[in-house]
C-alpha cells in the first residue's frame, strides 16, 4: 500500500489516459471528428518548441560538466523536436501537401521511438562502452544523429512522396505495431528508474522526467488506437505537449532557482542514489548545515561521511526510496543539537567530566527541538532523537528498546560508530576497520541491530574489510562514538 501511494501520481498519469481512450472507442458517439490543419500546426509547434528547449538546455549542461544522460537526453528531445515539426508540415493541406502522403502518419511513431530509446540509453551506466565515449565528446555525439535526421525531416517536408512517401512499406502496420510495443516497453522502463530517483529527493527535474515519459505511453497508446481526426487520435498531442511543458517548467523553476542553467541537468543521470537524495535537500536542511559547519568543522564532515555509509547499509537492506531519503538527511543532521553545546565544552581537549559528557548527551533533543521548526525536516525528527539509543534500553535520551527505536535510527546509529571509531581524532588516529568492525559485530543484538550489522558487514566486505580475529569490546565501540572526546573506556582500551 505504501509503494501504491509513492507511485501515485505515475499510476493516474498512465491510467486516466488509456481508461478514457478506451470509453471513447467503446462508445464512438462521445468521440467527436473534428480536424483543421492550422489548428493542427499550432499544437505540433508547440510540443516541438518545448522538447527543442529541453534539448538546448540539456547542450549546454553537457558542454559545462560532460555527461553521457544529458547528452542522450538533448538527443532525444531533438528526435522528438525534428520530427513533429516535420509532421506538422507535412499536414494534409499544409504547405499545399495531398492527403495521400504518409509520412505525416510514420513521423510521431520515430519521434516517440526515438526520445524513448534515448532516455533509455540515458538511464544506464555513464562510465562504460558508448556512454563513456559520449560523455567525452558531447557536441559531436549530439551533431552525429541530429545532422542526419534534419537532412531526412527537409526531404520529405520538401517533397513527402520521397522514402515510400506515396505508398506503405511491406508490413508496415505489423512494423509499426512492433515499434509502438518497443516504446512503450523503454518508457515503462525509464519511468521506473527516473521515478525511483524522484521519490529519492524529490527532485521536480525527475517528476517532470517521469511525466514526459508517462505521457509519452498515454501518446503511443492514443495515436495507435485512436481514430483519425477524431477526439481519441487528438489526444495524443495533448498528451505530449502535456508532457514536455511539464519538463519546460521543472527546468525553468530550477534555472531561476540556480541563477543558471549549465547546472540545472547536471545530476538527473548519475547513478549513485545519494546524490539524488543530496539533490533535494530542502532548504531548510541546508541551512541547518551550513550553521553546522560553521560550529564546528568536524560535526560536518563526519555527518557527511555517516549519511553516506548510512545510505548504502539501507540500500543493502533493499529499504524503499522514502526511507533512504530519510536515513540520509537524518544522518546529515544527527549532531544539530551540537550548536548548542557550549564551545568551552564542544572544543575541550582531553576528556570530559561526567557533568560535562551529561550535557554533551543533550544534543539529542537539542537537535529535535531546533528540526522541529522546519515542516520540511519533520520527518528527519526521530532520526535526530534517537540515533543514541541501544537495543538493550541502555541508550539516551528516551532509552527505548529494541523495535521501538525508528529503524531509520538503528541504521544511522551503526554508521555513526562506524565514521566515529575509523576517522581520525584529535586525541587519536582512526582505528583500523577490521578492529573497528570486530568491536561492532561484538555489539550486535545489544547496543546495534543485527540486521543493520550484517548489512555493514556486506558493505566492508565489498570494501576488501574483514574482521580481525581478535574479539571485539561492544562499550568501546559504544563509548567511540558518544562524543568528540577522549573517554575513560578508549584510555583503558588504548592502555
Amino acid at each position: 500500500m505504501n509503494a501504491l501511494r509513492r507511485w501515485l501520481l505515475v499510476v493516474v498519469v498512465l491510467a486516466t489516459p488509456t481508461l478514457f481512450l478506451v470509453f471513447l472507442r467503446a462508445f464512438p458517439g462521445y468521440d467527436p471528428s473534428w480536424f483543421s490543419a492550422n489548428g493542427h500546426m499550432v499544437i505540433v509547434s508547440a510540443i516541438a518548441a518545448c522538447a527543442l528547449f529541453v534539448a538546448v538546455v540539456a547542450v549546454v549542461s553537457a558542454t559545462h560538466t560532460p555527461q553521457s544522460g544529458v547528452v542522450w537526453l538533448a538527443i532525444g528531445c531533438t528526435f522528438v523536436g525534428l520530427f513533429m515539426v516535420g509532421h506538422g508540415l507535412t499536414t494534409p493541406h499544409a504547405l499545399h501537401h495531398h492527403s495521400g502522403n504518409l509520412w505525416v502518419g510514420r513521423l510521431p511513431y520515430a519521434a516517440m521511438m526515438g526520445f524513448a530509446v534515448c532516455l533509455l540509453i540515458a538511464g544506464r551506466r555513464q562510465d562504460r562502452g558508448l556512454n563513456r565515449w559520449v560523455g567525452r565528446h558531447p557536441l559531436i555525439a549530439v551533431m552525429t544523429p541530429v545532422v542526419p535526421a534534419t537532412m531526412f525531416v527537409a526531404a520529405v517536408v520538401a517533397d513527402p512522396s520521397r522514402f515510400h512517401g506515396a505508398a506503405p512499406i511491406a508490413h508496415e502496420n505489423e512494423w509499426l505495431v512492433g515499434l509502438s510495443t518497443i516504446t512503450i516497453a523503454c518508457l515503462l522502463v525509464s519511468i521506473w528508474r527516473h521515478g525511483r530517483r524522484w521519490h529519492l529527493g524529490k527532485d521536480p527535474v525527475q517528476r517532470a522526467l517521469v511525466l514526459a515519459a508517462a505521457m509519452s505511453v498515454a501518446a503511443v497508446l492514443s495515436f495507435e488506437h485512436g481514430k483519425f481526426a477524431q477526439l481519441s487520435w487528438w489526444d495524443y498531442h495533448a498528451y505530449l505537449f502535456g508532457g514536455f511543458a511539464a519538463a519546460v517548467y521543472a527546468v525553468v523553476a530550477r534555472g531561476r532557482r540556480q541563477n543558471a542553467v549549465s547546472g540545472v541537468l547536471v545530476d538527473v543521470f548519475v547513478d549513485d542514489p545519494f546524490a539524488h537524495i543530496v539533490r533535494g535537500y530542502p532548504e531548510a536542511l541546508s541551512a541547518l548545515v551550513k550553521a553546522v559547519e560553521v560550529k564546528d568543522t568536524y560535526t560536518h564532515g563526519h555527518s557527511l561521511r555517516t549519511a553516506e555509509l548510512a545510505v548504502e547499509l539501507g540500500l543493502q537492506m533493499s529499504l524503499p526510496s522514502d526511507r533512504l531519503r530519510i536515513i540520509a538527511r537524518g544522518a546529515y543532521l544527527h549532531d544539530l543539537g551540537k550548536i548548542a553545546i557550549p564551545d568551552q565544552i564542544l572544543n575541550k581537549p582531553g576528556a570530559l567530566t561526567p557533568e560535562e559528557r551529561q550535557t554533551v548527551e543533550t544534543h539529542p533533543q537539542l537537535g529535535y527541538e531546533l528540526a522541529s521548526t522546519a515542516p520540511s525536516l519533520q520527518e528527519v525528527l526521530t532520526v535526530i532523537l534517537h540515533h543514541h539509543e541501544r537495543l538493550d534500553g541502555m541508550g539516551y535520551p528516551t532509552g527505548l528498546v529494541g523495535s521501538s527505536i525508528p529503524l531509520e535510527a538503528r541504521v544511522v546509529a551503526v554508521a555513526d560508530v562506524w565514521d566515529a571509531l575509523t576517522s581520525d581524532r584529535a586525541y587519536r588516529p582512526g582505528w583500523d576497520p577490521s578492529h573497528a568492525l570486530a568491536h561492532i559485530e561484538a555489539g550486535r543484538g545489544t547496543h546495534f541491530d543485527p540486521v543493520v550489522v550484517d548489512a555493514l558487514e556486506r558493505v566492508m566486505f565489498n570494501r576488501g574489510v574483514s574482521t580481525t580475529r581478535e574479539p571485539g569490546v561492544a562499550e568501546t565501540a559504544w563509548s567511540a562514538a558518544q562524543t568528540c572526546h577522549e573517554t575513560d573506556q578508549l584510555v583503558s582500551n588504548d592502555a
